[in-house]
């Protein structure tokens, strides 16, 4: 009987320590999910300033914009975006050969206010798939 009671003890010991590793590991595991998730939409919300430097002449605003859009590109994977919506790692690749399109023919943007506005609403919802579509079809009519 004490022995039996002593097992039993030791078993349940053992099981609140295990739950108290599991809580702090899934505790450190939202921190760091959520830290991707707001450098990632900072990324995104980046892009509409570089494109707003984009002038006649001053090209390099696109440069920047690569650049913010590779670092998107490079959390999408991990964000917790990509499982919500799926694809964002392929649509922030095309941004990225998209902006590279344009720093390599010197246009300017026909629609920037529309496409920083985009962004700008990008960068609060990126699971709103709708405004990346509207994204995208505007950078290809550039």
């Amino acid at each position: 009987m004490k022995m039996s009671k002593l097992i039993l003890g030791v078993c349940l010991i053992a099981s609140l320590a295990l739950n108290v590793y599991l809580f702090k590991y899934q505790m450190n595991w939202n921190n760091k999910q959520q830290k991707i998730d707001l450098d990632f939409k900072a990324s995104i919300g980046r892009i509409s300033g570089a494109l707003d430097s984009v002038t006649d002449g001053n090209y390099t605003g696109y440069l920047t914009a690569i650049e913010h859009a590779s670092k998107a590109n490079a959390l999408s994977k991990y964000s917790s975006y990509n499982h919500e919506t799926g694809n964002i790692t392929g649509t922030s690749s095309e941004l990225i050969n998209q902006f590279r399109n344009l720093y390599a023919s010197q246009k300017n943007l026909a629609d920037k206010e529309r496409l920083i506005q985009g962004f700008q609403q990008l960068s609060a919802e990126p699971n709103n798939r709708e405004t990346m579509d509207n994204i995208l079809m505007l950078l290809n009519k550039q």
